[in-house]
């Protein structure tokens, strides 16, 4: 069997991520199929068995791009005979009668909390993802065969607003890293908060930034740990850059995490700390409530209300909320890129 990856957007970040994630599964369990990836620049290793193109002139420019996805790339694939594609970056390549499988896992567009504005500066990117891009990648839901989500708020959202049938959507959960290796006997401590964030606008720091300066008026001896860069630093805000993953999971043992981020597909910090056992103060937000379901030390508030976030972060210094004994949730212990692995590779006659 012959399968064609399209990936060539992934350079940095989380997609990076991904493709890494999911090329190591393919190298280290499947030796019988020929894979090829389609990539923007050459990251990655060939093997007896993954062969590597790269095609810079496409990922460089936005119209070639789409140009690929609508029109060139039909050709280009149809050349290289594959049994299946799989696109790891959201969107397909249309006009192909090859089975195409998606990984979905962009949610601004399926997300409803925040339309994002064209003519703000800070949220240009943001729009074009939402709108532009969301177009696409809606489109490419409804043309392609099956399409692999991480979380059942995602799956509900793709049916509905592409109007597909729930049998195309397959929900399979990211697999959080074992934290088995890692230090997790530091102390809790009621006065110290963490949390492991981003500059982007939906990462939402400015709730953290709006909850500290109405906490400092009643309290000034506690403590929140921010990855963001340090000279974003204030008060008892301290901006550390980003950490090793030991540390992060040492900040979990030791703090209260916060996350008031309102737009995720999953939500690894919620998933990592629930596996650590401590207080997670988290948005009110679809995905928030799937990651944190059943979960004895979650506690839920208005991202946009930084002054529900200063209750809690109260609550919890005060010690009206406490750390309570946690039961082990591992439900998604299996290897996730493993299943889609076996997805990908079946007979055509099950697309």
């Amino acid at each position: 069997m012959k399968i064609v990856v399209n990936d060539i957007a992934a350079s940095s970040g989380g997609a990076l991520t991904v493709l890494k994630d999911f090329y190591n599964c393919v190298r280290e369990n499947d030796t019988e199929n020929e894979w090829i990836f389609l990539l923007g620049e050459n990251i990655l290793e060939e093997t007896d068995n993954i062969k590597i193109i790269t095609l810079p002139e496409i990922k460089n420019s936005r119209i070639k791009k789409l140009a690929f996805d609508f029109f060139t790339g039909k050709k280009f694939i149809k050349k290289l005979n594959p049994d299946v594609v799989f696109s790891l970056q959201n969107t397909a390549v249309f006009g192909l009668d090859i089975p195409q499988v998606i990984y979905l896992h962009q949610s601004i567009p399926f997300q409803k909390i925040k339309k994002f504005s064209f003519f703000k500066k800070s949220e240009r990117s943001l729009a074009v993802y939402q709108h532009l891009i969301g177009w696409v990648i809606k489109k490419s839901v409804k043309a392609c065969d099956k399409v692999i989500v991480q979380t059942n708020w995602m799956k509900d959202a793709v049916c509905k607003q592409c109007r597909v049938s729930a049998e195309k959507i397959l929900r399979i959960s990211p697999t959080v890293s074992d934290i088995s290796a890692y230090d997790t006997s530091k102390p809790f401590n009621n006065k110290k908060f963490f949390y492991p964030s981003a500059p982007a606008i939906y990462k939402n720091n400015n709730a953290i930034f709006k909850a500290c300066e109405i906490l400092s008026k009643k309290f000034s001896d506690f403590d929140i740990t921010l990855t963001i860069p340090e000279n974003y630093s204030k008060n008892n805000i301290r901006c550390v850059g980003r950490l090793p993953y030991g540390e992060v999971i040492e900040k979990y043992a030791e703090s209260t995490l916060i996350f008031p981020s309102y737009i995720e597909t999953f939500g690894f910090p919620m998933a990592e700390a629930r596996k650590v056992g401590t207080i997670v103060l988290a948005s009110d937000c679809p995905f928030s409530r799937e990651v944190l379901e059943n979960y004895e030390n979650a506690y839920f508030f208005d991202p946009f209300k930084p002054e529900e976030l200063a209750k809690l972060m109260e609550r919890v210094i005060t010690g009206d909320i406490e750390k309570q004994e946690t039961i082990s949730c591992e439900s998604n212990a299996s290897n996730s890129w493993m299943l889609i692995l076996k997805e990908i590779i079946k007979p055509k006659s099950n697309y």
